[in-house]
């Protein structure tokens, strides 16, 4: 499998000064009063001494589970000294003079939080594969802000060390601190333990996060049955109450949520130097700071009392939680050089296809309440792109506002609209022919498959969207989108009189009328094509979307149909009805993701095998052969009145039991179980 690099291309620099890469990245080289009022947020300052930064408020990460979720040892070594253990940590060392017994004791009383009554917790770990971790953890975007390892080359190869522009979020010594459980618990979400959003929840299935948590912690075989679990502490009640006061002295409540009896209350600041400011001070929270970062604080504090308007609020909240690590705001981040090839996605579109959208004007481009779905994780319309947007939680909360005031524009709304010359406008008979290059709701278009356009009256303002269409290459430079209003003049003057304002108001009424579709798509889609099993299986492959380009489809006779994942060696989907429709997967240039065209689709959970290949038996039913654990496992599905058999057979090896899993909507009806043989009938009702 592959293991995770020792040395990592641009880890956290071994230094002890905290990082807040947006002031690294954006504010270092020349300490600012802008720089200073992100520090004095994200480092916390603002939970101890108050003000209003216009920035959401950092915390720290919840207690009540912490002595369950990482390891003794390492979280007393942690809170003696957090940047010793995690090199740039923001967590400043407030125990500085502890000493074992207080250590001790501080551990019990966060082992007292745990709650009384815990859920049930998942179910055990069977089986991790580190390798598809590796991919996983270099292409969804998580070296956008962590560092890439060494161990995985993207297609244009690995970038020199000189290209990195700041350092990376570290990840510190992860199997010190985890259990392959513990991690892969945090990697699926965050929130639930950084409710703040610094570290952000990245939509996946569990298998993803165990197979990640298994590359960066390095484990070796794919049984996670064998992996050390962390220990929880059980609370001595005199320990804890000798806790309980460390923790009320060293004032943890400020930055984490703990119950009232150990409130910190806020502290005045008097002056602008010394205190936490000091390299050497005695007294209080120690920081490491660098220069930069002193001479920032100092800025901002001589001017504490002014508040951020709110194009300055909504740039530094973007810089606090790293969304620029993405996207580029007014010719500003976006990934450096060296984290650029690891964004990946459809290069039939250039760059627009592989990178994330600007945020420049976007407060000025989206409707607000499309804005803040997107914020909290919703409204995707770039599928294409391999890098998934996270969710922020509670932290997004105000940033929409922020970027609709910050990039206010002038109200334009369009007066009435031919929705009939938008139809035209958009199709390819006579109009733009925009549906050859964009989606049109679930149609695929002609050629490259560009973002959905059968939404933009509910996603984008009509102001943002005139002055796009007429030049788009001046909001994104590099788009291969090109301008059929160039100038401002119509490229078509026989529809509508060539009149620019009305045919692109013609446009937006019939998206927003959503009364058919262009006229262009072909109308032998659902029909002349589509596959009927007759007399025997079928079997198509296919981009099927929830499955993936390496999608089995086996269509049978009875009616119950399967798409089997020949990637990872697992099925994927299952539906009652029509089996599929292979116009496009035939026929197309730029294939895209179909789906099937039955009823009832049930998915199974992501597969945990390596794919062999498959055969075919006399009568046509498929048997895939895929590897788990290095035992090789056949899986023959064969279709049953209303439904499903599948046949699960292996050669026996101690220790070993191959992972099966069900689809959650159906519960099969295990038949006589044998020595590596099993047998599962599936049945829709």
């Amino acid at each position: 499998m592959i293991l995770r690099a020792a040395i990592l291309l641009a880890g956290a620099a071994l230094v002890a000064e905290p990082l807040v890469t947006g002031f690294e990245r954006f504010h270092a080289a020349t300490p600012t009063a802008e720089g200073g009022r992100l520090l004095y947020n994200e480092l916390g300052c603002v939970n101890c001494h108050g003000g209003v930064t216009g920035l959401p408020a950092p915390r720290g990460p919840a207690l009540a589970t912490v002595t369950q979720r990482v390891r003794s040892e390492w979280l007393r070594r942690f809170v003696a000294d957090p940047a010793a253990v995690h090199p740039g940590a923001v967590m400043p060392q407030v125990l500085a003079r502890a000493d074992a017994r207080t250590l001790d004791a501080v551990e019990h009383y966060l082992a007292s939080l745990r709650p009384k009554a815990e859920p049930k917790g998942p179910a055990k770990i069977m089986h991790v594969n580190g390798g598809r971790g590796g991919e996983l953890f270099h292409t969804m975007g998580c070296v956008a802000c962590h560092a890439p390892g060494q161990d995985f080359v993207p297609p244009e190869g690995a970038p020199k060390a000189a290209e990195f522009t700041h350092r990376s979020v570290g990840l510190g010594d992860l199997k010190a601190k985890h259990s392959l459980d513990s991690l892969g618990a945090f990697i699926l979400d965050p929130l639930k333990v950084r409710t703040d959003g610094r570290m952000p929840k990245v939509a996946m299935e569990r298998q993803d996060a165990i197979d990640i948590a298994g590359y960066l912690l390095a484990f070796r075989g794919s049984d996670g049955r064998l992996d050390e679990p962390v220990v929880p502490v059980v609370a001595d009640k005199t320990l804890a109450l000798a806790g309980r006061q460390a923790v009320l002295a060293a004032r943890c409540a400020a930055c984490h949520d703990l119950p009232e009896d150990v409130a910190a209350k806020p502290v005045a600041l008097g002056k602008i130097d010394g205190g936490c400011l000091d390299a050497d001070h005695v007294r209080g929270p120690r920081y490491a700071l660098a220069e930069p970062q002193r001479a920032a604080l100092k800025l901002f504090l001589a001017r504490k009392g002014e508040a951020a308007a709110p194009k300055l609020a909504a740039e530094l909240t973007l810089q606090a939680l790293n969304c620029v690590a993405c996207h580029e705001r007014d010719g500003q981040g976006g990934p450096d050089a060296a984290r650029k090839p690891y964004f990946q996605g459809d290069h039939n579109l250039g760059d627009t296809g592989r990178y994330p959208p600007p945020l420049t004007g976007v407060g000025g481009k989206l409707r607000p309440e499309w804005l803040a779905k997107v914020m909290a994780g919703g409204n995707r319309v770039r599928p294409y792109l391999k890098t998934r947007m996270p969710q922020y939680g509670a932290s997004t909360a105000e940033l929409a506002k922020l970027l609709g005031a910050a990039d206010a524009r002038a109200v334009l709304k369009f007066a009435g609209g031919d929705d009939t010359a938008g139809r035209k406008l958009l199709g390819t008979q006579g109009g733009a022919g925009c549906i050859t290059c964009h989606r049109w709701a679930d149609r695929p278009s002609l050629g490259i498959q560009g973002p959905d356009i059968s939404n933009i009256a509910s996603r984008l303002q009509e102001g943002w969207l005139k002055e796009y269409l007429i030049n788009p290459a001046g909001y994104r430079p590099g788009t291969l989108m090109p301008s059929f209003w160039p100038g401002g003049k119509s490229f078509n003057p026989s529809i509508l009189g060539g009149d620019t304002d009305k045919q692109i108001a013609a446009i937006y009424k019939f998206a927003e009328s959503a009364n058919g579709e262009p006229e262009g798509f072909p109308r032998n889609r659902h029909g002349e094509f589509e596959i009927v099993p007759k007399d025997r299986p079928v079997v198509q492959r296919a981009f099927l979307d929830g499955v993936g380009v390496r999608a089995i489809l086996v269509g049978f006779p009875t009616g119950v149909h399967l798409a089997y994942d020949g990637d990872q060696g697992g099925p994927g989907l299952a539906w009652k009805g029509r089996f599929f429709d292979a116009y496009l997967t035939w026929f197309s240039r730029f294939p895209t993701f179909e789906k099937p065209l039955g009823e009832r689709v049930v998915a199974w959970p992501k597969p945990v095998g390596r794919f062999l290949g498959y055969r075919l038996d006399a009568h046509g039913n498929p048997t895939f052969l895929n590897e788990q654990g290095g035992v090789k496992v056949e899986e023959t599905f064969e279709g049953v009145a209303g439904g499903l058999r599948r046949i699960v057979t292996w050669i026996p090896a101690p220790g070993f039991t191959p992972a099966i899993h069900h689809p959650p909507e159906l519960a099969p009806t295990e038949g006589p179980a044998a020595a590596g043989r099993r047998v599962f009938t599936y049945l829709w009702k």
